[in-house]
């Protein structure tokens, strides 16, 4: 009596270049085309902010990338905030900043800078959920911070992600 196997996994196909082709299945004499659109691989954009003690927070970074931030914010402006320093060339397109867990107090933040307008794109858990998406419709330059807000103590290792497209992925580290 013939046995039906179920095909359970998926397939995997290397080495191609991000776009639309297709893909060829054949099983004996018979064969299907199916259209595929192969995509960039995840990367994450976030970039590396400084170690340091600011304001009573102090912000370390892991050698895996996630940022511990730990204190109590004294700054006289309301909130304590450590960021990359430079702007970063950042290319017209959608992005999505996304984190697993954000604690109350916490707040990051993307600073787009277009034609010397600056543009704060934010994650705060009062605000959003834990992703926000945004367009940058001209070629930009970004930072991006990490901000505590005043009086609440906060201890914590946040787990930033910044990437391309509309849809939130699991943590990668960054560069």
């Amino acid at each position: 009596m013939p046995t039906t196997t179920a095909f359970r996994g998926g397939v995997a196909v290397s080495g191609l270049t991000p776009g639309d082709t297709s893909l060829t299945i054949q099983a004996g004499t018979v064969s299907k085309t199916i259209p595929v659109r192969v995509l960039p691989p995840i990367k994450n954009m976030w970039l590396k902010i400084p170690n340091g003690t600011q304001n009573g927070v102090t912000f370390t970074v892991a050698a895996d990338g996630g940022i511990h931030v730990k204190g109590t914010s004294t700054s006289s402006i309301g909130r304590t905030d450590c960021g990359s320093k430079d702007g970063t060339p950042l290319p017209a397109g959608q992005y999505t900043l996304s984190v697993a867990n954000l604690p109350a107090g916490i707040i990051l933040f993307v600073a787009v800078t277009t034609g010397g307008k600056v543009e704060y794109k934010v994650l705060d858990n009062q605000v959003h959920n834990l992703a926000v998406t945004f367009t940058v419709s001209e070629n930009s330059t970004y930072q991006c911070k990490v901000g505590v807000n005043n009086g609440k103590p906060v201890d914590a290792t946040l787990y930033p992600m910044l990437e391309t497209g509309s849809e939130a992925h699991a943590y990668k580290p960054y560069a």
